[in-house]
């Protein structure tokens, strides 16, 4: 079953909630700082206006006091005058304990009442009084001075009306200022973490993740690339570990099910070959007889006089064939038995020119064109006896004429001598056909006892042809054929002449020469 990644509904993802983490606390601290700050600056604003109305009003106390020892009315009105002209000032007003106005400046006229009233007040609590007040629509800081004259003028309450709204408009400006620095550094501080959050969560998580669904989907060999954060790079790389590890424990697997399959493949076969052995030799015992009699009396009728010679070579050819068919159901109970040591060679052209003749009604027969080509040596002999070496060549043969129900064409051709897996000279041959060729699926299993894609087939031929090519230390294999049917190549030991093991395997063959017409001349 295939997994699939479903969001969960109302998820936020790693690299937003990263995003969320870094800039929350920014704003947070920009908002607090924004409030923090705003009130700190309204409190030291204000403290300025009420230490600078206090200034102003320490030198009106000063100068209202002189005038007053001078007994000069009018001077403490100009100075008065001047006072109210200073920046930020409003205005002055001066009253005595009985509420008489000494003086009062234009711009706080309309007020005399209310000022009047805190300079009572003042009298009253006797000290000086600040406070915020709003006159004539402006907000304005109040601030009573105790003028003390000499004992001849009574006493008098000056009130100092300053303008107060100037820092409330400095306040809101430098609030908005800040807000806007704030906005500009908050969204500053946006950009930066979402670049750096897709650069080091969103892009490694997301290749992660995808990594993930992949494997999920089957596909081990995904793999991510191991960047970003700390974290999600080691991720990343335990991820590819993991991965990697899946990957050879697939493979250990998929090897462990084939060699299974091919052990359970060659335990069938193994049986099946014991069967055949069993089979085989009893059909040894039961043909070994009429054969042996069909051998002696053709070898007896050809050695008749009088015998014409196109009669006696049809005769050897029946005594030649019976000694084949022995030999073959012998060959068919040694795929039972273990491979034995070679000692005979033959001649491999020979051989194949005889295969080839043998094969040649045959092929006239499907309108098969026979084509021997020699490209090796003109003679060379290989570690295999003739009798076997016909069988290997005439199996392969019978396959390509076989496969060519409407003509075509049998090719057999001799390679140069080439050097084997062990260093030693190795002739090689190939036997090509320009049939429908073997399907990809069964190349695997073409030499396979008992395996067959014939109607009729018994699925022993190539099975016995790759059984005497090993057994001799050779190989064979289907190759690619250019004409599209099937190619085989067979590679077989080349044996030196006057080598040890050539005389041996001539002096063998003599020896078997002559037990063979002796046990001719006892079946006569």
């Amino acid at each position: 079953m295939v997994l699939q990644h479903q969001r969960r509904p109302g998820g936020m993802r790693l690299a937003h909630q990263f995003w969320l983490s870094l800039v929350l606390p920014i704003a947070m601290a920009l908002l607090l700082y924004g409030i923090f700050a705003s009130a700190h600056r309204k409190q030291v604003l204000r403290e300025e206006a009420t230490a600078e109305l206090r200034n102003y009003a320490t030198l009106l106390q000063a100068f209202v006091e002189s005038a007053l020892e001078r007994k000069d009315v009018a001077l403490v009105r100009r100075r008065a005058e001047d006072f109210a002209s200073a920046e930020r000032i409003l205005g002055i007003a001066a009253f005595t304990r009985e509420g008489e106005a000494i003086f009062i400046t234009k711009g706080v006229e309309r007020e005399a009442a209310r000022l009047e009233q805190l300079a009572h007040r003042a009298f009253r609590e006797g000290g000086d009084i600040e406070e915020a007040a709003s006159l004539t629509e402006q907000s304005v800081l109040l601030r009573t001075v105790a003028i003390r004259p000499s004992r001849a003028n009574q006493p008098l309450v000056a009130v100092l009306v300053r303008d107060r709204h100037y820092v409330e408009v400095l306040e809101s400006t430098l609030n908005n200022g800040l807000a806007v620095t704030g906005v500009v550094l908050l969204l500053i501080s946006a950009v930066v973490a979402g670049l750096v959050g897709r650069f080091t969560v969103a892009l490694p998580a997301r290749a992660i993740l995808a990594g993930a669904e992949r494997v999920a989907s089957g596909d081990l060999d995904a793999a991510v690339p191991e960047r970003g954060a700390e974290e999600l790079s080691r991720l990343a790389s335990a991820f590819n570990t993991m991965t990697c590890s899946l990957r050879e424990a697939r493979e250990r697997a998929v090897r462990e099910q084939a060699a299974r399959v091919d052990g359970e493949r060659k335990l069938q076969q193994a049986q099946a070959l014991a069967a055949a052995g069993q089979v085989a030799t009893s059909l040894g015992h039961e043909i070994g007889s009429p054969l042996n009699v069909i051998h002696g009396r053709a070898r007896r009728a050809a050695d008749l006089p009088g015998c014409p010679e196109h009669l006696r070579v049809e005769l050897e050819t029946i005594a030649r064939q019976s000694e084949r068919i022995t030999r073959v159901v012998s060959r068919l109970v040694s795929l039972a038995r273990p491979p034995r040591q070679q000692q005979a060679d033959s001649d491999l052209r020979r051989v194949i020119d005889d295969v080839v003749a043998f094969v040649g009604p045959e092929c006239r027969r499907r309108g098969i064109e026979p084509i021997v080509v020699c490209e090796g040596a003109a003679r060379a002999r290989v570690a295999l006896d003739s009798d076997r070496l016909f069988q290997v060549v005439f199996n392969l043969c019978l396959n390509a004429v076989e496969a060519q129900c409407r003509g075509g064409e049998l090719e057999v051709r001799v390679l140069p001598e080439c050097d084997g897996p062990a260093g030693s000279a190795v002739a090689c041959f190939e036997v090509a056909d320009a049939g429908p060729g073997i399907p990809g699926e069964d190349l695997r299993r073409i030499f396979d006892p008992f395996f067959t894609t014939k109607a009729a087939g018994s699925g022993l031929g190539l099975a016995i042809v790759r059984g005497i090519v090993e057994e001799a230390g050779g190989s064979v294999e289907a190759v690619a054929s250019s004409t599209g049917g099937a190619r085989f190549r067979v590679a077989l030991p080349v044996i030196v002449s006057g080598s040890p093991a050539s005389v041996e395997a001539s002096s063998e063959a003599s020896s078997e020469s002559n037990r063979g017409g002796r046990e001719e001349g006892q079946q006569a």
